[in-house]
């Protein structure tokens, strides 16, 4: 292994009067900032050599930041690297968003580690401390803790994560370290060039290119051209209209743009087409609980109440799979739904029957011009009663038969 070459830096004797107005630090956290020149006296020990790859781009540190955050708390919520990861991509895509109006941010490896790189606002040093949140409604960093928690699991395991914005360099510290519940600070200095923007330096890690172009939706290799409609709308709590996508791929769902994991093991039944949902909100351990997997289905069907071409590839792997079929019951004609509520699309319709789904189910069967004449039925007594008064029976579960009430009965 290579030797890394280390270089330390003279310990700043910045009083605290002086750092709040050299950061434009604001006083409501002002408790929280530790000068470099007291900390010693504090009993803190901060080692501020850095390899020189990273010496060459600081000025100097000057303070410590609490930010609030133990060990213990990271831990608490059960954070892994790509989870990590997926939280510092989001809020460099929240950020360019809101500044250029479109996702992009740079994702690079050099021999330094990996960035991760924005172009909007910079970083507020008070957008570190727990229980600060700038998050607008349609973010989707929207709890607001995010980059810290991430930044906060990769120093704890070994992943040095430094943050390059405007004049400023910000490096999260585990102190002390040899406690069995330590605490979370971030080391402030001044960096020898001005960005614009965020740069997150993840040094020293370069993970692989598969395992980071499924962290985000239109980074993923495998849903290109798969898209089968992606539309605009926005949610109760929220003005914003915001793109919810259905893919012509099997079992996997995004939030937000980012991937949450395998439909068959986020919502415990796997899934004919993938989906990005926007309007679905994780918990704060950024999983789906089993208290908010109805909203999943609720937000499919808003999705396709709202695009035709969705709801035909919807109903087109209904028929596929059987679940959606004709048949002929001597010379009459009857069709019969059986849902599989083990398949996502399947399960949808314990929760809801999409606007529109009624026309694209007599569309997709070819039998638009006998509409008119479908009854909804729940028993084989009903389908012969129906066959008998001259109309074609749709026979659907007693269970779900409620979610139909768009179809007239018999």
């Amino acid at each position: 292994m290579q030797k890394v070459k280390r270089c330390k830096h003279k310990p700043s004797q910045l009083g605290i009067k002086e750092i709040l107005r050299a950061y434009d630090i604001s006083s409501g956290i002002s408790a929280s900032i530790i000068p470099l020149v007291e900390a010693e006296d504090r009993g803190i020990i901060v080692d501020l050599k850095e390899p020189h790859n990273i010496a060459s781009k600081i000025i100097r540190y000057d303070a410590l930041f609490s930010i609030g955050l133990s060990k213990e708390y990271v831990d608490k919520r059960e954070l892994n690297l790509f989870i990590s990861l997926r939280e510092l991509i989001q809020n460099a895509l929240d950020e360019e968003e809101s500044v250029s109006g479109q996702p992009q941010v740079q994702f690079e490896q050099d021999l330094q580690g990996t960035w991760i790189i924005d172009k909007g606002r910079g970083l507020k040093l008070e957008a570190l401390r727990m229980g600060e949140s700038n998050k607008d409604c349609w973010m989707r960093g929207y709890f607001g803790e995010g980059l810290k928690l991430a930044a906060s699991y990769l120093t704890l395991n070994h992943i040095p994560v430094y943050i390059f914005t405007k004049d400023k360099i910000l490096k999260f510290l585990v102190l002390p370290k040899d406690a069995q519940n330590p605490g979370i600070f971030v080391l402030i200095g001044r960096s020898k060039e001005k960005v614009q923007g965020t740069r997150i330096l993840l040094y020293g890690y370069k993970p692989d290119p598969e395992f980071i172009e499924k962290i985000v939706r239109f980074w993923n290799n495998e849903l290109e051209n798969k898209l089968i409609a992606e539309v605009k709308f926005s949610s109760k709590d929220c003005p914003k209209e915001m793109p919810s996508a259905i893919f012509d791929f099997p079992n996997l769902l995004y939030i937000r743009n980012m991937y949450v994991g395998e439909m068959s093991q986020v919502a415990k039944r796997k899934s004919l087409l993938s989906y990005d949902l926007w309007w679905v909100r994780l918990d704060i351990s950024r999983k789906l609980m089993t208290q908010t997997t109805p909203q999943l289905f609720f937000e499919i069907a808003k999705l396709l109440g709202l695009s035709v071409v969705a709801r035909k590839k919807f109903v087109e792997k209904l028929v596929e799979t059987g679940m959606l079929k004709t048949r002929r019951i001597g010379e009459k004609l009857a069709i019969e739904f059986n849902p599989i509520f083990s398949i996502v699309e399947g399960h949808l319709f314990v929760y809801a029957f999409p606007e529109g789904m009624f026309d694209t189910f007599v569309d997709i069967l070819g039998l638009v011009e006998k509409k008119d004449f479908i009854r909804r039925v729940t028993s084989h007594e009903e389908v012969e009663r129906a066959i008998s008064e001259g109309m074609i029976p749709l026979l659907l579960p007693y269970e779900i038969s409620d979610r139909f009430s768009s179809i007239p009965s018999l």
